[in-house]
């Protein structure tokens, strides 16, 4: 009885912590680049399959074993739904790529090509105003006299000078992390590289074209839904036998 009331709570634990990942999912379903995470849960064997001795039964909660336990998370780093904005300063990447920004003197990898110009003149992201590097690790600037900036699929920068010449500018910098589980988020659509990085290879750049989020709104609702019937049915479980073993306890008394 008290097994099965651990078993319900360890069910009920698991279902509260995947739903705060699908809440924390549905609420960015709006954000720009933003790549949902995926809950991992482990299955335990019963005692009696785990330790090969099925005529001893476990002392205390810690030795217990069965039921399922929160893993831990994974992102998912699928390629996000293309939005056309005609931005100038909109880029998205298509492919397994990252921009590379620098925030408070750290480079962090983000997908988040909804960028701008500050007043250095300066190419930052829109929502942080973190400068955005170029293939050298440099900020790179767009002077205020150039004007009609072109993206090339490369991540080429160009634009018009005054005198009505073409002027190449900078090069956005790529680049592609040799393993995409060393990367942590950080919050923002920015990630933190692990491991080593290099620059990506297919990968493009299109621009006035903007990353959207990478959850489905309605499938991220159904599975919350999911998840909460379940939470639900842990815990009516844990309601049954705590009224069953009240039950047993007070018979035991009578006797």
């Amino acid at each position: 009885m008290i097994y099965g009331l651990y078993l319900s709570a360890q069910g009920a634990e698991a279902q509260a912590m995947r739903q705060s990942v699908l809440a924390n999912n549905l609420a960015n379903a709006q954000t720009t680049a933003f790549k949902r995470d995926v809950p991992v849960f482990r299955s335990h064997f019963p005692f009696d399959q785990a330790e090969q001795t099925p005529f001893e039964v476990p002392f205390g909660q810690e030795d217990q074993t069965g039921g399922v336990s929160l893993s831990g998370t994974i992102t998912d780093f699928e390629q996000g739904p293309l939005q056309v904005t005609r931005g100038p300063l909109d880029v998205a990447i298509v492919g397994p790529g990252f921009f590379q920004v620098n925030a408070a003197g750290e480079i962090l990898l983000t997908r988040d090509g909804q960028l701008t110009r500050d007043a250095n003149d300066m190419l930052v992201t829109a929502d942080l105003g973190q400068p955005v590097l170029d293939d050298v690790g440099q900020p790179i600037v767009i002077p205020s006299d150039i004007h009609e900036v072109t993206i090339a699929d490369d991540g080429q920068i160009s634009g018009i000078a005054v005198s009505g010449e073409a002027v190449r500018l900078a090069r956005l910098g790529v680049v592609e992390p040799a393993n995409f589980q060393q990367l942590t988020k950080v919050g923002d659509s920015l990630y933190r590289p692990m491991g080593p990085t290099a620059f990506a290879i297919n990968t493009h750049v299109r621009q006035g074209v903007l990353e959207g989020s990478s959850t489905d709104p309605v499938q991220g609702m159904v599975e919350l839904i999911e998840t909460s019937r379940a939470f639900e049915m842990n815990m009516n479980l844990m309601q049954y036998q705590d009224d069953m073993l009240g039950r047993l306890l007070q018979g035991v008394a009578e006797r």
